[in-house]
């Protein structure tokens, strides 16, 4: 099982949108086609809030030193977790406490997902 651990964020990643700017989330992934994108759309305190654009399953793994919030944005997304499977409509939010190993995937063909987690944590599956 694949155990992701903070890492030292990019400069790219350091360089998001800054306070007091609006974010048009439905405009900045209108267009995406990969069947996988995740970003960061900005920093509040120690934590970031990411999109990530999916039209395939995202692999299984578990964060060893932060929780992880899900709101789903567009489309729907299913929550697997090893024992059941949270299906999570547009608007509805989700944490997955540290340790508890999961995965995400998109519910009708493509989704949109904010998620909420202590800066620096790696992300990976692009």
């Amino acid at each position: 099982m694949p155990i992701i651990k903070p890492i030292k964020p990019s400069a790219t990643e350091r360089s998001v949108m800054k306070p007091l700017t609006p974010i048009d989330i439905k405009g900045q992934t209108r267009d995406v086609q990969e069947e996988w994108r995740n970003w960061i759309l900005c920093h509040t305190n120690d934590h970031v809030v990411r999109v990530s654009v999916m039209s395939r399953d995202f692999h299984w793994h578990a964060h060893a030193d932060s929780d992880e919030t899900f709101l789903a944005f567009e489309g729907g997304t299913y929550v697997d977790l090893e024992d059941r499977t949270i299906a999570l409509e547009p608007g509805q939010l989700l944490t997955i406490p540290r340790g508890v190993r999961h995965r995400t995937r998109p519910m009708r063909g493509r989704a949109v997902t904010l998620t909420f987690e202590h800066y620096g944590t790696e992300v990976t599956g692009g």
